[in-house]
């Protein structure tokens, strides 16, 4: 079945849109998006995404050409003539076409619309817990999602190797976030995550304010590497993976192995969340 996108203003076939050789997201990298996915037939937590999407934007000195709204009533429209029931909603702005192929001109940014199938997750991952891998690597911008992924695209393999889900970014000593995850440890009952220097996913938001109405501490700073090994649990929170219990970092076990009693107390509770969205 074919897949319909909106690109630039108009409603078309996914394999009809042509990016311009001279576009800034080649040439120089210079974009930006935010993945999303539907729950109950709507873009989940729109207004949180749309908000870090314009604060991402903003970072490069560009525009988003269409409101909110309008995002919300294009992404509905998607969403049924691709007869999807649950989705994932990527939006992705670059500084467009340059003739210098540097300098952008403002009103002539390319963006696009993809909404695909979401594919959950295997089970064993959620059941039994997945490995995650650590790599010495600092995001620049790391407040804003760029379109820059290479760091972790070049650790795919060694990722594959290791049966890892995810890579972890240490930095200077310190563990920040994961490739395309926030994640959280929890030491003697409480959860904690880092604060500076990380993109702020939306799911992570999300755990920070369901943890304090379950009444548990959560504490947000700087985590040291060695914390990763002696956690007593740790998982990921992100939105094409919701809460992911992980037993292994670096082939190192993490607390007995399995995923731990407060790690699933969050994913029961954002489940819950989730299914009365």
């Amino acid at each position: 079945m074919k897949n319909y996108a909106y690109f630039n203003g108009k409603i078309i076939p996914a394999d009809k849109i042509k990016i311009s050789p001279y576009d800034l997201g080649i040439h120089r990298g210079y974009g930006a998006f935010d993945l999303m996915c539907t729950q109950n037939g709507k873009v989940f937590l729109l207004d949180e995404h749309w908000e870090r999407f314009e604060g991402s934007v903003r970072e490069l000195g560009i525009k988003i050409p269409i409101s909110k709204n309008k995002f919300r009533e294009i992404t509905k429209k998607l969403i049924e003539v691709n007869k999807l029931k649950k989705a994932n909603v990527r939006a992705v702005i670059t500084g467009g076409i340059s003739e210098d192929t540097f300098c952008c001109q403002p009103g002539k940014e390319t963006f696009f619309i993809l909404v695909t199938e979401f594919i959950t997750l295997p089970k064993k991952y959620f059941e039994k817990g997945a490995s995650a891998i650590t790599l010495e690597h600092r995001r620049d911008f790391p407040r804003a999602k760029l379109t820059n992924y290479v760091a972790a695209m070049k650790k795919q393999k060694h990722k594959e190797k290791n049966d890892a889900l995810e890579i972890i970014y240490t930095n200077q000593g310190c563990a920040t976030e994961a490739s395309t995850s926030n994640f959280f440890i929890v030491k003697n009952g409480k959860l904690i995550t880092t604060k500076e220097g990380i993109l702020h996913g939306i799911t992570r938001k999300v755990v920070i304010e369901l943890a304090k109405k379950m009444k548990l501490s959560v504490a947000e700073r700087k985590i040291k590497k060695q914390e990763l090994y002696s956690a007593d649990e740790i998982f990921l929170s992100a939105t094409n993976k919701d809460i992911v219990p992980v037993v292994k970092v670096d082939g190192k076990k993490i607390g007995n192995g399995r995923p731990g009693k407060i790690t699933k107390q969050v994913m029961k509770a954002f489940a819950d969340f989730a299914k009365k969205y």
